[in-house]
């Protein structure tokens, strides 16, 4: 048998650098991609500060990058920004004061792991009430609802 042709043999050897050039590259944007610690870090995790107790008229809630409308029971991440609208008035347990504050409309106010500052130099209202967190019942089942009359009739 004779050996193969040197053109042979360097198209071989071409083609195998190549493959290992390719796979260094797959592996190392991979590897930026899955989530280095760049990626981690500017993920953080959201905590829970407050909830809302009780709420009338229309309250926005900006938290990490989404508008969105609150409601009673609701929970309030640190760093949220809320925009009370027009004759709205929002009380809510604040878990590091143990407090409940009232705030009324319209305002734009900022709830944090310190507290709550408000921009516009309204007063916050600190009820004369304490609260606390909520904590996790080990009873199972139940019924919640929001804003349901509940009737109850006597059987005889």
């Amino acid at each position: 048998m004779r050996p193969p042709p040197t053109e042979h043999r360097r198209c071989r050897e071409r083609s195998s650098v190549g493959f290992m050039i390719a796979l260094l590259v797959l592996s190392a944007m991979s590897g930026g991609l899955a989530g280095g610690p760049a990626h981690a870090a500017a993920q953080e995790a959201a905590i829970d500060v407050a909830y809302v107790e009780d709420i009338s008229g229309r309250v926005v809630a900006f938290s990490q990058g989404r508008p969105t409308l609150i409601d009673t029971l609701d929970v309030i991440n640190d760093r949220t920004q809320l925009d009370l609208l027009a004759n709205s008035e929002l009380r809510i347990c604040h878990y590091q004061t143990r407090q409940l504050f009232t705030l009324k409309g319209p305002l734009r106010a900022s709830i944090s792991r310190d507290g709550v500052t408000v921009e516009n130099s309204k007063t916050v209202l600190a009820s004369a009430g304490s609260c606390a967190a909520p904590v996790t019942s080990t009873f199972h089942g139940g019924l919640l609802s929001r804003g349901a009359i509940v009737k109850t009739t006597t059987v005889k």
